[in-house]
């Protein structure tokens, strides 16, 4: 992909005083600068202007198509474009003799009898571009009129009085501005303006293709090179706006709105991100599409794959898959927090140390429905046999991926059971000792505790109140054992050992509260219910 690259520094008289016409795309998110942010570029202008040096804000990255090049996207600054629009759009009403400030800020239809906003926001999913178009028609009496309704008695601007984020920026710079004018008068003003137009830059970075869609594309890549910390951008915006666009066409732009809305409200309530969704969507087209390999970036599975459902799928139909999986992760947090079989073997998954199986479970669920029944119960089993065979370990990864594969095409997978596994098999039980203690315990109990924490028996601080036969023994290789971890139905407490067994005796689980039996655990006990314990998790793994 040729990137079709130019960068230039411009000042803002040739950033502003041209025919092109700023767009903010769709996927953008909504204009955030706030009291902290334009005060900095405010001071930082004057002491520029009082220094006479000239002034660098930044990059701006631009996309734009070779049938319309006047109409340029806004990649990566519209804070600082916007807030220089603004700015800009105080100056020309405290200085209307300056008649360039004004041809800055606007752009003449072909017919020249009309005007419209040098700046379009696109955004849907706040009023960015409505508050544009209503500071851009704002006449020195209409700031005046607004900046006394949102004062209090020293003038300071309060802004929950604002309508906007946007409203209330221009009153900052008018406020500003105005002091400014009778602090230094006229003369120096129109100084200042100068210089702010011909000793201001920024770096214009732009991007051309044979549509807007190319362009934004190769100006998402060098976006993404410059910003070496990670995209601001998240994969979400840019599937969002071509979901956006899909609903334009059929110019239904409302209904699209209302759905994403509902869609991003559903993932708020599960304390997700919408890419996370996404991430889910994407393991569920992997398996229709019988795909084992490595992942592909998200981005990049989503945008340039012809089986995305963003290529061929209306955008009713993906937000109904999206809403579908939101629906399935609702039902899973609900159903680990009951007392039933599917919650012991949902409780264990969560207690595993990455995603992956959760991949699996969702891909089930939309296969099959989401319903608690013996298949459902038999797979959640398989899957918590291999993983914890496995221990923490990405590598999980490559037979979840065959899983999902075979879940999709309705093929039952295999059991994970083993043969001659060693009882040493689980002496070193690494990042899931705690996950192997409660899933020995639900293979003993058969009860589920919706709400359990996990403690250690003993600690190396509780050595003087061990018995005798603890004497010689190294606390160390006994406190991160099995047979040291107990799955309690109370919450756990910081407590030295000889104060467990009254606090024990709370819970409603005999074996908790037979435990200690008086505070007396000896290495003989300690040894015998390790053992037990372990041989528990061999029943459950082999043959």
């Amino acid at each position: 992909m040729s990137l079709s690259l130019s960068a230039e520094q411009k000042n803002i008289k040739n950033i502003f005083l041209n025919e092109d016409q700023y767009v903010i795309p769709s996927y953008q998110r909504p204009y955030s600068w706030e009291y902290d942010q334009c005060f900095q570029l405010y001071n930082d202008l004057m002491e520029a202007f009082e220094e006479n040096t000239d002034y660098f804000i930044g990059n701006i990255i631009i996309a734009k198509s070779t049938n319309n090049k006047g109409i340029l996207q806004v990649v990566d600054g519209q804070q600082r474009i916007i807030t220089l629009f603004l700015f800009l759009k105080v100056l020309s009403i405290l200085y209307p003799e300056m008649k360039i400030l004004k041809k800055m800020l606007e752009i003449e239809s072909w017919e020249g009898d009309d005007s419209f906003s040098r700046i379009r926001s696109e955004i849907f999913e706040s009023s960015d571009g409505n508050d544009l178009d209503k500071i851009f028609k704002y006449q020195n009496d209409d700031f005046e009129e607004k900046r006394k309704k949102v004062s209090d008695k020293q003038g300071w601007i309060l802004e929950r009085l604002c309508d906007n984020r946007i409203e209330a920026n221009s009153l900052f710079f008018y406020g500003w501005l105005v002091d400014f004018q009778r602090s230094v008068g006229l003369d120096k003003s129109k100084e200042f303006i100068k210089f702010l137009l011909e000793n201001v830059y920024l770096l214009p970075i732009e991007l051309v293709g044979n549509s807007i869609d190319e362009a934004n594309t190769k100006a998402l890549v060098i976006f993404e090179t410059i910003n070496n910390r990670g995209m601001n951008l998240e994969d979400a915006d840019i599937f969002k706006a071509k979901l956006y666009n899909k609903a334009k066409r059929k110019e239904e732009e409302d209904s699209f709105i209302r759905l994403w809305v509902d869609f991003k409200a559903s993932c708020d309530a599960l304390q997700l991100k919408v890419d996370d969704v996404f991430r889910y969507y994407s393991h569920i087209i992997r398996g229709t599409e019988g795909i084992t390999t490595g992942e592909k970036n998200l981005r990049e599975f989503f945008i340039n794959k012809s089986y995305s459902p963003l290529s061929f799928k209306d955008y009713q139909d993906v937000l109904s898959d999206l809403f579908k999986i939101t629906e399935i992760l609702e039902y899973l947090n609900q159903e680990k927090i009951k007392t039933t079989d599917t919650a012991i073997w949902l409780q264990l998954i969560d207690a595993y140390t990455n995603q992956y199986p959760k991949y699996a479970i969702v891909n089930f669920l939309y296969v099959y429905g989401f319903k608690e029944d013996r298949k459902f119960i038999d797979f959640l089993k398989s899957i918590v046999r291999y993983i914890y065979y496995q221990g923490s370990t990405t590598t999980v990864k490559f037979e979840i991926y065959n899983i999902i594969k075979q879940t999709s095409s309705k093929t039952d997978i295999d059991s994970y059971k083993r043969s001659e596994i060693p009882i040493d098999y689980f002496l070193y039980l690494g990042r899931l000792k705690k996950g192997f203690a409660l899933l020995a315990f639900y293979l003993e109990n058969h009860i589920n505790i919706p709400s359990y924490t996990i403690d250690r028996i003993i600690t190396t601080k509780d050595k003087h109140l061990l018995s005798e036969d603890w004497e010689n023994v190294d606390l160390n290789n006994v406190v991160e054992s099995l047979g040291n971890f107990v799955v309690l139905d109370i919450p756990k407490r910081n407590l030295p050992f000889d104060k467990k067994s009254e606090y024990y005796i709370k819970s409603h689980i005999d074996n908790v509260r037979a435990l200690l039996n008086n505070n007396n655990f000896t290495y003989h006990d300690f040894i015998n219910r390790d053992n037990h314990l372990k041989n528990i998790l061999l029943s459950f793994f082999s043959k």
